[in-house]
């Protein structure tokens, strides 16, 4: 994991982004967070050749953090913790 990154698991970030956009369908991000995490998994790279931000890559397509958002690093922005969420 990059530096910068703070992990979470998928149960907390989805109940985060469900907050924060009640008229998602919660079924389907997870489904779109679990197949980017298996991508992460796989060694798949931001076509800069960066490691990919799953929680990113979920939403805008695969691309890793700066791609994504523009900015050179992560200030504490979330990053799916595999580890316990695909267990």
């Amino acid at each position: 994991m990059r530096p910068g990154f703070r992990l979470i698991s998928l149960r907390k970030y989805l109940d985060k982004h469900m907050k924060a956009n009640p008229r998602a369908d919660r079924t389907e991000m997870a489904q779109r967070l679990k197949s980017m995490a298996q991508e992460h998994l796989k060694g798949r790279c931001c076509d800069c050749g960066e490691p990919m931000w799953i929680i990113g890559s979920a939403v805008a397509g695969i691309g890793c953090f700066t791609c994504i958002t523009g900015s050179a690093n992560p200030d504490e922005d979330y990053e799916l913790d595999v580890n316990q969420s695909l267990n």
